[in-house]
């Protein structure tokens, strides 16, 4: 009979013991936390002064075409009422 490597046996422990659980949840001292509650407070008011300003560039292109979207899907309904009425007549 033939043996594996001892190296197949060790990597395949190793990997079935780790393979299928959750790491352990990650525990911030006291000082962590502040330090990256401090961080993503930074990052919001520079990502909220960039996201307001492209909300203040796009707003009026944006409202332009949903009104036209309104407009032609009002005309096609007018269209459709016109054939059906017309249709009606004859």
């Amino acid at each position: 009979m033939r043996r594996l490597p001892v190296w197949i046996g060790i990597l395949a422990l190793a990997f079935s013991g780790s393979g299928c659980s959750e790491p352990p949840p990650l525990k911030l001292t006291a000082a962590q936390r502040d330090q990256v509650d401090t961080l993503y407070l930074d990052q919001v008011a520079v990502l909220g002064k960039e996201l307001d300003s492209l909300c203040t560039l796009q707003t009026p292109e944006r409202v332009q075409q949903l009104v036209d979207s309104l407009l032609e899907a009002r005309r096609q309904e007018e269209e459709l009422l016109r054939q059906r009425y017309l249709k009606s007549q004859q």
